[in-house]
């Protein structure tokens, strides 16, 4: 995967294609990284977790989330994961583009059900964990789309489709709650950090001040602080380290780039401060993190 979109924040490249805005990806932490950085996108994100436990930090709430959890994303909803004490961990995510279940059609489901859903008329849990009522009917359907996803058997995308019909009835049957009143209007506090948080995707190769930040949101750089630390739960520079320094374990990992060459890639000039923050963060350098992550491949 390219770093770009590996960490691009608003993630905009369609997932799958455009025949079928569908994909099922493996993680597994810390084969390459231990954390992956606040970001958010248009499609679905459903995450079974097969072994471990990690930190899942979603809208403005931090989780620890178990195996055998099910993590519900909803569409436009920051979101961040961190290994948790060492854990090591294993987790498949769905991820899928709306268009798949309402097409251009206006029928009952869309009118009643999934166009009230994404504008924010429901409510979603977002840890499902086995000791929840209905949760094997719902494990049992999330199963069932990751096999079906592997296997790619003919007439696959139809039982896939199929399946994710099947998923959104017991969602909105045992799992969603209906607001009262008009649908929710997304926060200034949200908006300004998905603004902050693309500000930081698009420029971090470069140096980047906290008094440039502040005037993408007309704050004072003293409130700015602030706002970042508290709802984001680091300062500033913490988060635009641990963006970079994720670019940075992804080019060791995927290229044969010059260290030096690494570090100036993710905006840092000075080779001796990018190996202290790598090994504060990685606790080897980066040249004994592309060794073992190269003989692990082997």
């Amino acid at each position: 995967m390219l770093h770009e979109e590996f960490m691009s924040l608003k993630e905009t490249g369609k997932k799958g294609n455009f025949l079928l805005p569908f994909v099922v990806s493996r993680t597994v932490m810390p084969d390459f990284y231990t954390t992956f950085p606040m970001h958010w996108h248009n499609e679905m994100e459903i995450v079974y977790v097969e072994e471990g436990e990690f930190e899942e930090y979603i809208g403005f709430e931090n989780y620890i989330v178990h195996k055998g959890d099910i993590i519900i994303v909803n569409p436009c909803v920051l979101h961040s994961f961190r290994q948790h004490e060492n854990e090591r961990t294993v987790f498949k995510t769905i991820m899928f583009d709306f268009s798949m279940l309402t097409g251009n059609a206006a029928d009952a489901s869309s009118i009643k059900y999934f166009n009230p859903f994404l504008e924010g008329n429901y409510i979603s849990p977002q840890i499902i964990s086995p000791d929840s009522s209905h949760y094997k009917d719902l494990e049992e359907c999330v199963r069932e789309i990751i096999a079906i996803h592997s296997k790619q058997e003919n007439f696959f995308e139809i039982k896939i489709k199929s399946e994710l019909y099947r998923l959104f009835f017991i969602l909105f049957s045992h799992f969603f709650e209906c607001r009262n009143g008009d649908a929710v209007i997304k926060d200034s506090t949200t908006r300004n950090i998905k603004i902050i948080l693309d500000y930081i995707s698009e420029n971090y190769a470069r140096p980047i001040t906290i008094d440039e930040l502040a005037e993408q949101v007309d704050l004072s750089k003293h409130y700015f602080m602030r706002f970042f630390k508290k709802y984001m739960g680091m300062t500033c520079i913490e988060y635009i380290n641990d963006y970079r320094l994720n670019i940075a374990a992804n080019l060791l990992v995927t290229t044969r780039m010059q260290i030096t060459e690494v570090a100036i890639n993710i905006g840092v000039t000075n080779l001796s401060y990018f190996n202290r923050i790598f090994r504060k963060k990685y606790n080897m350098t980066p040249k004994e993190y592309r060794s073992t992550v190269d003989k692990t491949n082997i």
